[in-house]
């Protein structure tokens, strides 16, 4: 019984290797880590505050709109979320600019 045994695993592992081989062979190696670049970090960490911006920016027209939030509180608000939009617009310009500057063979 131990020599049908052996050749039941070996059987198995010719079987495993025959399937296994073509599908992880084509399989690139990645590198487990990958330099960070602070500028795209920035960049990305910019896009996300955009987006929140713009959603409290509705929210607070909603909360406005249903009188749950007086008018004064309301131009105050959107006084400051508008102006942290336009930082956060003019920053994300200012990285598009460097990145096409480095992009760009002089």
């Amino acid at each position: 019984m131990g020599f049908i045994h052996f050749l039941e695993l070996i059987l198995i592992v010719a079987i495993l290797l025959a399937v296994g081989i073509p599908l992880f062979g084509k399989l690139k190696l990645k590198k487990l880590v990958e330099a960070v670049d602070p500028t795209s970090d920035k960049y990305k960490h910019l896009l996300v505050r955009k987006e929140e911006t713009l959603i409290s920016i509705k929210e607070l027209e909603f909360d406005f709109s249903t009188d749950k939030i007086s008018e004064p509180d309301y131009k105050v608000l959107r006084h400051r979320l508008e102006a942290e939009a336009t930082e956060i617009l003019e920053r994300l310009d200012q990285l598009e600019q460097e990145h096409r500057k480095k992009l760009t063979p002089q």
